[in-house]
């Protein structure tokens, strides 16, 4: 049931971009130089993702939208394969559909992110679009749990959730002549819940079931 609400949610974001991605894959692209021919370069990175939850402990998910703000580095090894790295301020976390009172209905979290990939160039001598593979260590700066009715409130703060998180990261990164843009899949591998009990909220919290972070996001990069 928390799946089938999931697909539901994002199947018109998938679409759009679907679309978006087969139109810039089949474009005949110009590759974005390394500034003066060097292999480093430095930039600037900023996105909108959609993130939910999963796991076993919290009921009925539903993602949210948000933003990621950040700065990249990237290193040209050869002409095959390129190393990057980020660090990111990401708002994530994930709605919940759990009636109208006493229900938790939204977490907020406030992330750290330094993803790390290898850019596999999957486009010949044009050198325009890469397949990226890579992790993400995180850090969690702030959390917020809403209760309802209350929308604009936080009932409780900073409780329930461990801080470091380690999520496996898959992309796929187009660069233009003035910025790149890339699309990426980011799972969580570890349990992040530490004893979450929310006292009288409903559903029930507390039965030391798992809680993890899903995350879908698309990039600019200048």
């Amino acid at each position: 049931m928390k799946t089938k609400r999931i697909h539901i949610s994002l199947n018109l974001y998938m679409r759009i971009l679907l679309i978006a991605l087969l139109t810039l894959f089949f474009q005949q692209v110009k590759a974005q130089p390394f500034p003066g021919q060097s292999k480093h370069k430095v930039g600037m990175t900023a996105g909108i993702n959609y993130s939910w939850i999963t796991g076993t402990e919290l009921q009925n998910p539903t993602p949210r939208t948000s933003i990621v703000l950040g700065t990249a580095y990237r290193y040209k090894m050869n002409t095959n394969i390129h190393f990057s790295s980020e660090i990111n301020a990401s708002f994530r976390g994930s709605n919940f559909d759990n009636g109208l009172t006493d229900a938790y209905h939204a977490m907020k979290f406030i992330y750290l992110d330094v993803p790390i990939n290898l850019m596999f160039n999957t486009s010949g001598k044009e050198e325009n679009r890469y397949v990226t593979f890579g992790v993400e260590p995180a850090y969690q700066l702030k959390s917020e749990i809403y209760v309802k009715p209350d929308n604009i409130k936080a009932r409780f703060r900073d409780m329930g959730f461990k801080r470091f998180d380690l999520a496996a990261v898959v992309g796929y990164h187009f660069d233009f002549y003035y910025f790149g843009l890339r699309p990426s899949l980011r799972v969580g591998l570890l349990d992040i819940n530490d004893d979450l009990d929310l006292p009288d909220v409903f559903p029930e919290t507390g039965n030391g079931g798992t809680i993890k972070n899903v995350t879908i996001d698309v990039k600019l990069y200048f």
